[in-house]
């Protein structure tokens, strides 16, 4: 396993929804809001910036970032800076890509999330933050009037 592939992890996950309406989850804050983060702000386009926060019992997580792609429908690539309790001096700059593809009436998300140089983040993320993200995402979009 190289250096990068040790830094990194990917999640396909298959969702019940189109692919615009995964996509709209992502992107929209009001929706990121109700699967990802308490705290959302997003100006989804090329260049543009999020901010997203949540609290736990260890304090404040923090992420934000710039969408460096931004192809609706099919992709999201993002800056990923964390501040927060698993880095206590400083930040950690990551990269996340986001790919939707319609499989039939459903939509396989391939994450990517690389440059996890921090062990006890990537040891979170490895443990299952991405895919219960995705679990809150899939409820979410259980409801046809999302």
């Amino acid at each position: 396993m190289s250096a990068a592939e040790s830094e990194s992890v990917r999640v396909t996950r298959r969702l019940a929804a189109s692919p615009e309406r995964v996509f709209k989850a992502w992107a929209d804050p009001a929706l990121l809001r109700r699967w990802f983060a308490p705290i959302a702000q997003a100006d989804a386009r090329p260049g543009g910036r999020f901010r997203l926060e949540a609290s736990s019992p260890e304090g404040a997580h923090v992420v934000i970032g710039e969408y460096r792609e931004f192809i609706p429908g099919r992709r999201i690539v993002m800056t990923w800076v964390y501040e927060g309790p698993m880095i206590p001096v400083g930040k950690m700059e990551a990269l996340l890509t986001v790919e939707f593809r319609q499989d039939g009436s459903s939509t396989e998300i391939n994450l990517h999330h690389e440059h996890l140089t921090n062990p006890a983040y990537l040891a979170t993320i490895r443990s299952g933050a991405w895919p219960k993200a995705l679990d809150e995402l899939e409820a979410l979009l259980a409801d046809p009037s999302t």
